[in-house]
C-alpha cells in the first residue's frame, strides 16, 4: 500500500481526494496539511511514497516548499493539485521533479489517470535491476516501438483501451497471457483483445510463442518485452 500526504487549504478538496484513495483500497493517507509551516512539520517527520501539492497557500508557495525538500534529498513523488495556470508554474514544477499536474477543479477520472502514472513508475523502478535504454525510455514514458504503426493508432484500436492491456502486462510483466486471458480482465471479447495485443506485438512492446491447452489446440501467449 502506498503511503500519501496531502497538502491542500481547500478542506473540500483535500477530503474528496483522500475519499478516493481510501476507496482504492491502495493508498493510505498518512498526513494532511492546509498550509507550509503545518506541512513543513509533517513532511520533516514522515516520508511519503506520494505527495499531492497545492502551489498557492495561505502562508506562501507549494513549489518553494518542494524546493525545500529536494535540497534535503526528500524523493516522494510529487503531483500538483492546483488552480495556478501560470506556464512559469508548470516548468518549475517540472525541474523540481514533478510528474503530473492536476488543475482544479479536479476531476476524479484524471486523478485515477495520475494515480495510474505513480503505480506504473513505481513498478517499472521496483523490478528493475538493470539500467537499459529499454528501462529509461518505459520510465520517462518514450513512445516505444519502431514501426510506422506504433506513430499512428489504426481502425478499431483506441488509446483508453490500450493503455488498459498496458497495465495488464505492467502489473505482472512476468506473466504470459492468452487474448481470452486478457478479454476476461478488461471485459472485452476474445477477437478485440486480440486486435489491440497483436497492435502491442507489431510495436515490438510484447512477444508471442504458442501453447498447447488441454486439447492440444495451439493459442497464442503474449509477454512484456523487457
Amino acid at each position: 500500500m502506498h503511503t500519501v500526504i496531502i497538502v491542500e487549504d481547500e478542506v473540500e478538496v483535500a477530503h474528496l481526494v483522500a475519499q478516493y484513495l481510501f476507496s482504492t483500497n491502495r493508498y493510505k493517507v498518512i498526513g494532511m496539511a492546509s498550509d507550509i509551516n503545518t506541512a513543513r512539520s509533517l513532511l520533516g517527520a514522515i516520508t511519503p511514497d506520494l505527495l499531492l501539492l497545492d502551489v498557492y497557500l495561505p502562508d506562501g508557495n507549494g513549489l518553494n516548499l518542494l524546493a525545500e525538500l529536494r535540497s534535503q534529498g526528500i524523493r516522494s513523488e510529487v503531483v500538483l493539485l492546483t488552480a495556478a495556470k501560470e506556464v512559469q508554474i508548470l516548468e518549475k514544477a517540472m525541474q523540481l521533479g514533478v510528474f503530473d499536474f492536476l488543475v482544479k477543479p479536479v476531476l476524479l477520472s484524471r486523478l485515477d489517470q495520475a494515480l495510474s502514472r505513480f503505480e506504473s513508475r513505481q513498478l517499472k523502478l521496483s523490478a528493475t535491476e538493470e539500467l537499459t535504454q529499454s528501462v529509461v525510455d518505459a520510465f520517462m514514458e518514450v513512445p516505444t516501438g519502431t514501426t510506422k504503426a506504433a506513430a499512428r493508432l489504426p481502425k478499431g484500436v483506441d488509446q483508453l483501451t490500450l493503455q488498459k492491456i498496458r497495465e495488464v502486462f505492467d502489473a505482472k510483466p512476468q506473466d504470459k497471457l492468452t487474448a481470452q486471458m486478457v478479454g476476461e480482465k478488461l471485459g472485452v471479447s476474445r477477437s478485440t483483445a486480440r486486435r489491440y495485443l497483436e497492435f502491442l506485438l507489431e510495436c515490438n512492446e510484447l512477444a508471442a510463442d504458442q501453447s498447447y491447452g488441454s486439447i492440444g489446440r495451439p493459442e497464442r501467449c503474449y509477454n512484456r518485452v523487457r
